[in-house]
């Protein structure tokens, strides 16, 4: 299960793609969304086709991630370390010394579905993508729940 968005977008979209993002403290936006870029191109994707990017629950505040997000117009998935213990294709000793889990950019955009293009690599960025197969994940985010009745309710007769 999900455990927040940031940032929800009003409409949010229950198919496409998630971009699972993985980086280190000093990234940039502008890195971020250069790797994404390059691995749409690769996958015969487009920017439209983004629906959320998804990354450790511990990095979602990453000022980077979050611009990257805004300029997508997407929100950020948070996925916790225990929901991330599974095969990646493409582990890393490295992270995993760091995180003490062997994948984050795969592994959290397997949450949401199988992966279109295994991890990419950038400056300070690691980039996954997958096919949304679990909408009703997304549905029931607690975050969207309360964006989307916020307006539809109104106090008065």
């Amino acid at each position: 299960m999900v455990d927040s968005f940031s940032d929800p977008v009003p409409g949010f979209a229950t198919t496409g793609i998630v971009a699972g993002i993985g980086l280190r403290a000093g990234a940039q936006a502008s890195d971020i969304l250069q790797l994404i870029e390059a691995c749409l191109a690769e996958a015969s994707l487009v920017r439209a086709d983004i629906a959320a990017l998804a990354t450790l629950n511990r990095k979602q505040a990453h000022p980077a991630l979050r611009e990257a997000a805004s300029a997508l117009a997407v929100p950020i998935l948070s996925v916790v370390e225990s929901q991330l213990a599974i095969d990646a294709p493409n582990p890393s000793e490295r992270v995993r010394r760091h995180s003490g889990i062997s994948s984050i950019a795969e592994a959290t955009a397997m949450r949401y579905g199988a992966l279109v293009l295994e991890k990419r690599r950038g400056a300070g960025v690691t980039c996954a993508l997958a096919r949304l197969d679990r909408p009703h994940e997304l549905a029931h985010s607690s975050a969207s729940m309360a964006a989307s009745t916020l307006s539809t309710s109104r106090a008065g007769p």
